[in-house]
């Protein structure tokens, strides 16, 4: 599973609230830590909703829009890119996140 712990909790916040902002429902479990990716379409999935989110967080940015208490998200989505690319490099699934960030 995601590991969101310590100094990674706010991380796992913004996760959930852009994957409410982009209607990631199925993904939700998975960012709570309360299920694993169990095949490439899942990783698929958790890595293009990274990419999403990079972007929503970017335009959220340039609109001033706060969230969570913050304007610049930058250091918080650089960290859950460590965490969900390091997940899916340890399950075997890096391969996946590459081709997919490719497309970004």
């Amino acid at each position: 599973m995601l590991d969101f712990s310590g100094k990674d909790q706010k991380a796992q916040h913004v996760c959930m609230h852009y994957a409410e902002k982009l209607h990631a429902d199925s993904l939700i479990p998975i960012i709570e830590c309360k299920a694993s990716v169990t095949s490439r379409e899942e990783a698929a999935t958790l890595s293009r909703f990274f990419w999403l989110m990079l972007e929503a967080a970017a335009e959220d940015r340039d609109k001033g829009i706060e969230v969570l208490g913050e304007t610049d998200l930058q250091h918080w989505v650089g960290r859950s890119m460590n965490v969900i690319s390091g997940y899916l490099s340890n399950i075997g699934y890096d391969d996946v996140w590459d081709q997919v960030s490719d497309e970004f």
